[in-house]
């Protein structure tokens, strides 16, 4: 062994304890995955799981780390499509909006945006936004997302694409959007 081999080979070991040490870390801190559900929606990737713990179990060759989907929300009396909780929050709203469009419900798509919005949910927009959501998994920016107030209802902007933001407003307990976040402006 040449001088300064030994060095070498406890600076790799430290190293690689260290990289351990830290995807430990993560791996204990993460919720393990849970199995899919029928029914559940969709998956919108949370602030938490962007970033570093995702790089890293890429790195790791491991899946990503995600949080389990929440459960699907129960059937309402009416036999209608939106149970208690598939509009509860702007995450649980964007995730009914993907299952829906998904699910190829497009009425019940139309009724989780404000009603000065659903005339311009038309057949032609609902078939871009699947064909967008074919393509591209949607990832709003919930850190960045902006509270305020507008005629009296709450409202969280956030941007879903990176570019132009959706208002997520509370109408009776229910964040509808009023904008077609999925169809794509600007491009071809």
């Amino acid at each position: 062994m040449a001088q300064g081999d030994g060095t070498k080979i406890a600076g790799w070991l430290a190293g690689v304890a260290a990289l351990l040490a830290v995807l430990g870390f993560f791996l204990l801190r993460s919720p393990s995955p849970a199995p899919p559900s029928a029914g559940a929606p969709a998956p919108v990737t949370p602030p938490a799981a962007a970033g570093a713990p995702r790089a890293l179990s890429k790195l790791a060759g491991l899946p990503p780390l995600r949080p389990p989907a929440p459960p699907p929300p129960p059937p309402r009396p009416d036999g209608g499509t939106f149970g208690p909780f598939s509009l509860i929050n702007p995450a649980a709203t964007v995730s009914t909006q993907v299952r829906l469009l998904e699910d190829g419900d497009d009425e019940a798509f139309r009724e989780t945006f404000v009603p000065s919005m659903r005339d311009k949910v038309t057949p032609d927009a609902i078939a871009a936004c699947r064909k967008r959501l074919a393509q591209v998994r949607v990832q709003p920016d919930w850190e960045m997302a902006e509270d305020s107030t507008a005629g009296g209802e709450r409202v969280e902007r956030v941007s879903m694409w990176g570019k132009s933001m959706t208002g997520f407003h509370d109408v009776n307990g229910r964040w509808l959007a009023d904008a077609l976040w999925c169809v794509p402006t600007g491009l071809p």
